[in-house]
């Protein structure tokens, strides 16, 4: 697919380089990653260098000294990269507010710079979220008007050249359209004449031939650029072409596969093809964007207001926390273009089934897609294997290996799910990303992943309101209906429902359904089947372990015809698991070509046998893919894996999605496997780039099992009637489980409706308990490799929460936990990698700890990532964790506390603070002396300039400080422009007045406040600037800009002083040392001196607050970017 994901900062600026290291959890669902990396062109990197210079901190006194030092440190770094070759680093900048260097390099230099010892980490220099990265590679599709399951064994070309092969077969497995003459299929009904769909995505050509209709006219109606570069289509443009071709490519232009495939897997000359889009008779509107926030709500404020779409389509995303939330700015506009009437449909992700799925998938009023398997274009370009090791045949409708599901932060799940793994689109020849397997330009692409899901999902979304407004008086469905018809159509595919949603897209019976819904005027046509449609369409709820809890949900026959329907419920049981260790070597002489570019691939076969009964085949394989060196370069092998069954018929592959970066892990889900002796195919690169050593597949076979008590089994419902089904689950004892209520017709369709049981941990006793099982991802850059979400409430008038999470024995899993308030504030992050007191990178442990001061009562969360790749030494690792209230051992002897102890003026007293550590890792501590008084704080930015010369995103990054209530980000610019404040995580990210800045308003304001009981969340922020309007062929004009940010919070009290210094100075002056914080060991102790010496008059009443806290951590690769307070010791006085 082409997921994308929201960029925040440009890459290359010091404010960019910090976010990066903060783990902005944001990415690109986008066209599947699956060829291995093959480039040797030079790159831009982010080189991070070990030494972070804590003894030289950029204050006014000692910035000189620090620059120099950096510049010094760093040209020896560049140095010792050109050394290796004759190519000399270009592009050089310097930093110095972190010891960073960006340069241009080839990829010898980039491997010099991994083993030079004074380098932490080199970054590749690409912009930092929701920014598309197209992958290298695509994949095939196909599914046939069979059973779903059925193996297929249809043509790969025509018989006739004439008579072009009707791609992607993504129509036929959505019974959208067919060359099956006998085929029932939507476009019989409806080709989505009149209705407009806009998509949201990169650059193209409106006067390619796939979209001029055979009358003449242009499908995009419409073509609008929001980027600073204008509307002219840039390098790439692949996923705009994929976007537009599933929706309403016209199928009207015939293309020769024979000249795309590589040579080793040839295809007679004539085997053509047409590419048709889902909904050909729609309008297109479309617009590019640079994938920043405000470019993005622009884009959806434009095709709401300007074009009065009907459809909106959104393959982009990314993994922030909270993942779904009231002051997502992006999930703001798009409600607002829901409340409007527009139907907006999102991917879900390319990261994975292991709880990857990205805001804005997330929103529960869009609707999500997952992506399915089609596997005819494996057939036809030797993918996978298909052509090498399978009898011809294949099987489609698995879900994706690489399509993100799994539960959401707050609590959902995808929709359904559509053909997503590759399927044949429209591209253009003069595109860098139109790439033939011959090494060409071609003027079609393998397109997939869920952004290939979404536009089909898209396409069929304006096939219902076409069809809706056809029988009821030209009157538009709403968008929720939409969503109803869409997910009470599809059909079930017999797998996890945190998977496929309510099942695969069916645009047939979704038509269907909308021809006869309620209150038409117009009898539908000839041949329309009756359907239903549920309500609600996913149920969520969360309870105490083991509580019962009864759903009900309305099951409505919308047709003319009456209907029996049949109700159950599902989950999964294993009956047994085998485990089968293997290896492979790359230097085996035992090699297939790759399809994409004809290199040799070391394979093996290993065997396995599948027990008859099963209904759920998941195969899990682990490696060790350690980056190594070869020759000038840095590698990080690779396994892949397909499966075949008993006839050889090619079933699936692994996907992995981190292209040159190794997952270490794979999962494959195959639904109602075939009884007998299957083969698994494991490959990896020939020579010495490819991967040699251990492999481990473990297999789980599982039946599908009833799991709740339904009240109505069968019943017979009349045209038009609904009767509710009531269904009783029992919440399980630790974290989310998704189960199926299933409902099947009397006519064959069978859907499932996702019951999501979150168990809350029990605090009641002061502390909780909890536990999970990591496994891994596929490597989605800038995505995690999985996430885990539990819930726990906190009681109001506690001093502190603390959360710790502990791995079972392997230390190089590397994770990242989030504390989210109940205000959606992330109020502390922290990982179990940690630092010393000198801010570098100290060591990595089994343990992290999360803890935060005065919480607010409520409903909190703990959001666990999973850092990508996973070590791979384990299928699987256990953790478990402990809540805890009150905890934080923090003490203080001489602190004065009474306004009745007098102290006095001009005169130091000393105190103590002791803290002991309780944790299972080192802590960093300081200590913050605030006022109690709350003001206004102007902050400023420790990381660069808080000037923005337009048009870029190198915007201010600021240091926020704890015990603040609300923040104010105000932009002036002498353009109009629009300001966007994101919260370190992300998950929080609200804008500027739009109308404002669209009137010419060149001062722009976006504020976060949690009121006076409840604060911000510290640590980074991030702030963006966006010209506004849409941009022409000359580009955005050029402008310059200054950004504020200010704090609602308490005073820095500057008469208190301590023996570690305080981190949080550079908040407001970014000069500032930053401290000495003191290490303190698990369950060792250390003592803090805290000195206090009155400057106000005598008589003056004084009373404050000492913040005890870890301070925040941006070495790469740490995720403390919050810091945690530990506790607040509240003192008072008088001055004497």
């Amino acid at each position: 697919m082409s997921s994308l994901r929201i960029p925040l900062v440009a890459a290359g600026t010091a404010a960019a380089t910090v976010a990066a290291l903060c783990s902005a959890q944001l990415a690109i669902a986008s066209s599947s990653s699956a060829a291995p990396a093959t480039s040797g062109k030079p790159q831009s990197v982010i080189v991070v260098l070990r030494d972070q210079l804590r003894g030289k901190p950029a204050t006014r006194a000692h910035v000189a000294a620090r620059r120099a030092a950096a510049r010094s440190a760093q040209n020896a770094v560049v140095d010792r990269a050109n050394r290796v070759t004759s190519h000399k680093a270009a592009k050089v900048v310097h930093y110095t507010a972190a010891n960073v260097v960006s340069m241009t390099v080839n990829p010898s230099q980039v491997s010099e710079l991994k083993s030079d010892p004074a380098v932490s980490a080199v970054i590749p220099n690409t912009k930092v979220a929701f920014i598309p990265r197209k992958q290298e590679e695509p994949a095939g599709a196909k599914r046939s008007a069979k059973a779903i399951g059925e193996p297929n064994s249809s043509a790969v070309c025509p018989t006739d050249p004439s008579k072009p092969l009707l791609e992607p077969e993504a129509l036929e497995d959505t019974h959208t359209a067919s060359d099956d003459a006998d085929a029932k299929t939507a476009q019989q009904l409806t080709t989505g004449s009149g209705v407009k769909v806009a998509y949201i995505a990169d650059g193209i050509n409106p006067d390619n031939p796939d979209f001029i209709r055979a009358n003449g006219d242009h499908v995009i109606t419409d073509y609008k650029a929001f980027s600073a570069d204008g509307p002219a289509p840039e390098e790439g443009g692949a996923e705009a072409y994929g976007d537009a071709s599933a929706i309403a490519a016209q199928g009207l232009v015939s293309h020769d596969l024979s000249t795309f495939v590589n040579p080793a897997y040839p295809l007679p000359s004539g085997c053509n093809i047409r590419v048709l889009g889902m909904a050909p008779g729609a309008s297109i509107v479309a617009l590019k964007i640079d994938f920043y926030t405000t470019s993005i709500i622009q884009a959806i404020d434009y095709a709401v207001s300007n074009d009065h779409v009907d459809v909106i389509n959104e393959s982009f995303g990314g993994n922030v926390v909270p993942d779904a939330s009231a002051r997502s700015a992006i999930q703001s506009f798009n409600d607002a273009a829901i409340a409007a009437g527009a139907t907006v449909v999102v991917s879900s992700g390319d990261a994975g089934t292991t709880g990857t799925i990205g805001n804005p998938a997330t929103d529960p009023n869009v609707i999500s897609v997952a992506a399915n398997t089609n596997s005819r274009g494996y057939q036809q370009t030797g993918y996978a294997g298909a052509r090498t090791f399978g009898n011809g045949q294949w099987v489609n409708d698995e879900v994706s290996s690489l399509s993100s599901g799994g539960v959401t932060q707050s609590g959902g799940t995808v929709d359904l799910t559509a053909p997503g793994e590759s399927g044949w689109a429209v591209c253009d020849a003069g595109s860098a990303e139109c790439a033939n397997y011959r090494g060409g330009s071609s003027d079609i692409q393998l397109f997939g992943g869920t952004s290939q899901s979404a536009p089909l999902t898209a396409g069929a979304a304006a096939l219902v309101i076409s069809a809706y407004r056809s029988t009821h008086s030209g009157n538009s469905p709403s968008p929720a209906l939409v969503k109803q018809l869409l997910k009470g159509t599809a059909t079930d595919l017999g797998l996890p429902t945190d998977e496929q949603g309510s099942g695969l897209l069916d645009a047939r019976s979704a038509v269907e359904a909308a021809l006869t819904y309620n209150g038409a005027t117009t009898a539908a046509p000839a041949g329309v089947q009756s359907q239903i449609v549920t309500n609600p369409h996913l149920i969520s709820v969360s309870g105490a372990p083991g509580s019962t809890h009864t759903v009900k949900v309305a099951v409505r026959n919308v047709g003319a015809e009456p209907l029996t329907v049949a109700t159950g419920s599902r989950r999964y049981r294993t009956d047994s698991v085998a485990t089968i260790n293997t290896s492979i070597d790359a230097s085996s002489p035992q090699t297939f070509p790759y399809p994409t570019n004809g290199t040799s691939w070391v394979y093996k076969k290993v065997p396995f046998t599948v027990p008859s009964g099963e209904d759920r085949l998941a195969a899990k394989m682990i490696w060790q893919g350690a980056p190594k060196q070869v020759g000038s370069a840095t590698v990080t092998p690779v396994v892949r894996i397909s499966l075949f069954d008993p006839s050889g018929t090619y079933v699936a592959n692994s996907r992995p999605q981190g292209g040159a970066v190794s997952a270490n892990y794979a999962n494959l889900d195959v639904r109602r496997p075939t009884a007998g002796n299957w083969t698994a195919v494991i490959y990896t690169a020939g020579s010495a780039s490819g991967y040699t050593g251990d492999v481990n597949l473990r297999l789980y076979h599982q039946s599908a099992i009833d799991v709740a008590k339904v009240a109505t089994p069968s019943m017979t419902l009349a045209a038009g009637q609904y009767r509710n089904v009531e269904a009783t689950f029992t919440t399980p004892n630790n974290g989310d489980t998704a189960y199926a209520l299933t409902v099947a017709t009397s006519n064959g369709h069978r859907t499932a409706i996702p019951v999501i049981l979150r168990a809350v941990i029990p605090t009641s006793s002061g502390k909780g308990s909890f536990n999970g099982t990591i496994t891994g991802g596929n490597a989605r850059a800038g995505s995690a490799a999985q996430s885990l979400t539990y819930a726990f409430d906190v009681p109001s008038g506690r001093k502190d929460v603390s959360v710790g999470v502990t791995l079972r024995s392997d230390p190089n899993y590397e994770l990242e936990g989030v504390l989210v308030d109940p205000n959606d504030e992330t109020q502390s992050i922290g990982s179990n990698v940690y630092t010393g007191a000198d801010g570098n990178i100290a060591g990595r442990g089994l343990s992290m700890q999360l803890t935060s001061a005065n919480p607010v009562a409520g409903r909190w969360r703990l959001v666990i990532l999973v850092v990508n790749p996973v070590p791979g030494t384990a299928i699987s690792q256990p953790f478990s964790g402990t809540i805890a209230f009150d905890a934080n051992n923090v003490s203080a002897t001489g602190l004065p506390t009474s306004t009745k102890t007098v102290l006095p003026a001009g005169k130091a007293t000393t105190a103590k603070v002791t803290v002991r550590n309780t944790g299972k890792a080192p802590i960093n501590v300081q200590v913050d002396p605030r006022t109690k008084s709350v003001g206004a704080m102007q902050l400023t930015s420790p990381f660069g300039t808080q000037n923005v010369q337009l048009p870029s995103h190198n915007s201010p990054t600021f240091i926020v400080p704890p015990g603040t209530h609300g923040l104010t980000a105000v932009s002036t610019s002498d353009v109009p422009a629009i300001v966007d404040l994101l919260s370190g995580s992300q998950g929080i990210d609200v804008v500027g007045d739009l109308p404002a800045a669209k009137a010419g308003s060149t001062i722009s304001t976006a504020t976060v406040d949690e009121g006076a009981n409840a604060t911000v969340s510290s640590g980074i922020w991030y702030t963006d600037l966006n010209e506004i309007g849409a941009v022409d062929e000359d580009g955005a004009p050029s402008g310059d800009a200054h950004v504020q940010l200010t704090a609602r919070t308490q005073d820095f009290d500057r008469t208190v002083t301590s023996s570690t210094g305080d981190f949080w100075n550079v908040a407001t002056d970014s000069t500032a040392s930053t401290g000495a914080p003191v290490t303190i060991a698990p369950g060792a102790s250390a003592t803090i001196t805290v000195t206090i010496k009155p400057t106000a008059t005598k008589g003056t009443k004084v009373s404050g607050q000492l913040y005890v806290y870890t301070p925040p951590s941006f070495a790469y690769p740490t995720f403390n970017t919050t810091g945690d307070t530990l506790r607040t010791l509240d003192y008072s006085y008088t001055v004497g």
